[in-house]
Order: structure tokens, then C-alpha cells, then sequence
């Protein structure tokens, strides 16, 4: 009967202290209310610069606001249009990394 009290208790310690961290983490991280992410002001310098995995949730961001625009969500395999935007960028790192997408996406849809 005390092996069942003590693993009660101990799994009770570890409920507490699991449930203690997620209390102070959740104190811990500040309020994004009142900020905002301008990706309209994203220029193909800060899209090179912003490391791989940015680049590839970028990407998926812009093909889906390329995707509410038109209603049509173009899907090929192997999709040539993150290479294109990259090379491009490069090319033209002033550029609006939005205009430059829509660029390629338009040269895509016109089979150039």
C-alpha cells in the first residue's frame, strides 16, 4: 500500500513541477499585441540574409498570399519557383521581395 502512496506522490511532484514550468514560461514571454510584421517591406537583400529556414517560410508565405490573390494554387514537381526567386534576388537585392515573387511567379504562369 505505500509503494501505491509513494508513486502518487511522486508522479503528483512531477504533475506540480510540470505544470509550475509552464506557469513561469508562459510569465516569461512578453505580449506580441501591438506588434506587427510588415513582409510587404521585405527587401531580396533581407530575404538572402535571413538563413534558410526563413527563406522556406517565406517562401510558403508568399505562395500563399500569391494564392489568395489569384484563388489558384500552382503546384509543379520540382518546383523551379524558390531557385528562380533566389538567383533573382541575388541579381537584385534592392528589389521588394514581394514585387520580385510576383515577377517570377508571372514569368512562371507564361512558361518563360
Amino acid at each position: 500500500m505505500t509503494k501505491r502512496t509513494e508513486g502518487a506522490k511522486k508522479l503528483l511532484n512531477q504533475l506540480f513541477f510540470c505544470v509550475l514550468l509552464v506557469i513561469v514560461y508562459a510569465a516569461g514571454v512578453p505580449c506580441a499585441e501591438g506588434m506587427e510584421l510588415d513582409n510587404g517591406r521585405i527587401t531580396c537583400r533581407a530575404f538572402l540574409a535571413a538563413g534558410q529556414n526563413n527563406m522556406a517560410a517565406l517562401i510558403g508565405w508568399l505562395r500563399g498570399y500569391h494564392a489568395g490573390k489569384t484563388g489558384v494554387i500552382p503546384y509543379q514537381s520540382p518546383d523551379p519557383y524558390g531557385g528562380r526567386l533566389g538567383f533573382y534576388c541575388k541579381q537584385h537585392p534592392d528589389d521588394n521581395l514581394i514585387e520580385a515573387s510576383e515577377k517570377i511567379l508571372t514569368d512562371l504562369d507564361h512558361g518563360i
